[in-house]
């Protein structure tokens, strides 16, 4: 039986999809689990940036794990899916991907609903479900094509084989591909350094960004209201810190105000 497991370091929180007997594959419960620990975040209202992880060394995750049978869903099981990805990409602060191993199927879509991925250079990534017999769904396609392009997302697709590390970041997939030894190091450096910022800023900044991507530009009542974010921004405490940090060369002590 696989699990979700979440362990906090300050305001940095490592969430571990454990199931190395079967590469980190997950079945209904470890989607409900992940969807249900990102929920969790988010209910507690504070500045936690997440690091989503596989166990072990050989796998972030394979995916859904095929030896369960999915032939009679439940409504609910049907809608489990996008229910965690939803409760990863909505969360209102940058989560990070760190993977540790090969991703396929599945797990490419958990990877691509985090907003920075780190990887290690022997990592390999598939899109398999025509090996199956499967269709890929429409979200996932849209947020991997976001990040890729069409004719990468596509070769992906149809042929349904790995690309290596080297190449995901070249096509966008990847922020950075490491070598093993440097990968915690990498992830959790960006984690807290991204934790030390203004949660102010995140959150305003993740919600443009999301706006932005959804419809390629921004509206005049979107531009309207990001204006009132910018202002928001200005008047905060935490801007006057973030200047006064400045200005006396130390760490800003932010506090969400």
């Amino acid at each position: 039986m696989g699990t979700i497991r979440s362990e906090e370091d300050g305001r940095v929180v490592t969430v571990t999809i454990e199931n190395e007997g079967k590469r980190n594959a997950v079945d209904f419960e470890m989607v409900e689990g992940l969807a249900e620990t990102f929920e969790g975040l988010e209910a507690r209202d504070e500045l936690l940036v997440p690091v989503l992880r596989g166990a072990g060394e050989k796998a972030f995750s394979a995916g859904f794990d095929l030896s369960v049978d999915r032939s009679d869903q439940t409504e609910e099981q049907k809608g489990l899916w996008s229910r965690m990805l939803d409760a990863i990409e909505g969360y209102s602060y940058p989560v990070l991907a760190m993977i540790n191993g090969d991703t396929y199927g599945g797990a490419v879509a958990i990877a691509a609903s985090c907003d920075l991925r780190v990887g290690v250079e022997d990592a390999r990534f598939g899109i398999t479900p025509a090996r199956i017999g499967l269709v890929y769904g429409g979200r996932p396609v849209s947020r991997i094509m976001d990040l890729i392009g069409p004719a990468k997302t596509r070769e992906m697709l149809f042929t349904a084989e790995p690309i290596d590390a080297a190449h995901a970041a070249e096509v966008g997939f990847l922020n950075y591909a490491v070598p093993r030894g440097d990968l915690d190091e990498r992830t959790y450096g960006m984690a807290e350094t991204i934790a030390s910022n203004a949660p102010f800023s995140l959150r305003g900044m993740k919600e443009i960004l999301h706006a932005i991507e959804a419809k390629g530009e921004l509206s005049e009542a979107e531009l309207e209201w990001v204006q009132r974010l910018r202002d928001q921004a200005f008047a905060s405490e935490d801007h006057a810190e973030g200047k006064a940090a400045f200005d006396e060369g130390r760490e800003p002590q932010f506090q969400d105000r």
